[in-house]
This record gives C-alpha cells, sequence and structure tokens, in this order.
C-alpha cells in the first residue's frame, strides 16, 4: 500500500471524502502511479493532483479509475459531484499551476488541465 501524505485539516470534508476513497481504490487496485496512468490514459502528474487533493479529477478520470478496479462509477461521480460543490463554496484561492507546456510541448490535454481556478481547502 502506498504511504500517502496527510491531508490537510482545512481541507473541506466533501473533498476529503473523495480524495479518502480514490486513494483506497487505487490501494486496492494493486497498481503504481503510471500504471495507474497508463491503463487510463491520465498522467501519472494528473493523478498525483487528484490523489493529492491539489485539482478535481474529471467525471472521466473518475470513470476511467473505475473500470480499470472493476468498480460502479455511479458512487465515485456522486462523490465527485457533492466534492465539486465544496470546492465552489470555498473562497477563492488560486492553484499553483500543476503543469506548463514546455516549448516541445505546447498543446496537452484537456485532461491535463486543471479544472478550476479555486482550491480545495477551506479557510
Amino acid at each position: 500500500m502506498s504511504r500517502w501524505k496527510v491531508l490537510p485539516e482545512e481541507l473541506d470534508p466533501r473533498v476529503r471524502q473523495l480524495v479518502v476513497r480514490l486513494r483506497r481504490l487505487k490501494d486496492h487496485s494493486g497498481l503504481s502511479i503510471r500504471q495507474l496512468a497508463a491503463r487510463t490514459g491520465y498522467s501519472p502528474k494528473s493523478w498525483e493532483r487528484y490523489l493529492g487533493a491539489r485539482a478535481l479529477p474529471p467525471a472521466e478520470a473518475l470513470e476511467a479509475l473505475a473500470r480499470v478496479c472493476g468498480e460502479d462509477p455511479t458512487r465515485l461521480l456522486a462523490l465527485r459531484e457533492v466534492a465539486a460543490e465544496g470546492w465552489r463554496t470555498t473562497p477563492e484561492r488560486p492553484l499553483a499551476p500543476s503543469h506548463s507546456p514546455s516549448p516541445e510541448q505546447p498543446h496537452h490535454s484537456p485532461r491535463d488541465a486543471p479544472c478550476a481556478s479555486h482550491s480545495w481547502r477551506a479557510r
């Protein structure tokens, strides 16, 4: 099992619930971040952001995770919806850019783009 960084205490509880569920699914899958990325089509950096509560995962990423783990995506999508509400109701606080394209890669998948300019952390 992975050793996860402790989530910040000020993290919205709705977001915490989603992230804990994602971490459990990832751990129970037995896959590394790189393997998970390869099987879902989302980059390792994206999964690090999602599992570290630094970015709200898109619904499609959760559906891909559920598929890889043999889970029904319905619960994950519902948790995401609730977490997104927690994300929207927190005060404005921009995320640090999580991905800046290199000159060799000026374009990247929308899957790797930041989901919003809000932080998951409540004040």
